[in-house]
């Protein structure tokens, strides 16, 4: 089998699925729903945050990170801030990937300036990296 008809799935499944940082927005909206969905092939689940924007009432999903990685509370009802990329999937609501969150007056960084994710390297990667930091 050719090497390309092997990456098409994973070629597919990443295109147009990336942080761009010409496309990023801020919205604050009320949480609608939380859900746990898988988003990339062999990676652990991906907190997604149906967000409803106070102003306009647009629905948006909000791709924040992977379930281990965010470990704060949320509830149905509350209301979030989002500074994050928008990416086109379908039709229904606009998609963003997270770069920042606040929640409760707090404020969750799950993505650096550029967008590249706080949690590469997995759980004990950054484990590593928080120690480094540290001493």
């Amino acid at each position: 089998m050719a090497l390309a008809a092997l990456l098409r799935p994973a070629l597919a499944q990443q295109a147009g699925h990336f942080y761009n940082i010409d496309k990023e927005i801020k919205i604050e909206g009320t949480i609608q729903e939380i859900r746990l969905e898988p988003r990339y092939e062999n990676t652990a689940r991906f907190l997604i945050i149906h967000l409803q924007q106070k102003n306009t009432s647009q629905k948006f999903n909000v791709e924040v990170s992977p379930a281990w990685f965010f470990s704060q509370d949320i509830h149905k009802g509350e209301t979030m801030k989002v500074v994050g990329s928008v990416y086109t999937k379908g039709d229904g609501p606009q998609n963003i990937i997270a770069r920042e969150i606040q929640y409760l007056g707090k404020t969750y960084a799950v993505r650096d300036k550029q967008g590249f994710p706080n949690w590469r390297g997995g759980p004990g990667g950054l484990q590593k990296r928080r120690r480094g930091k540290g001493a």
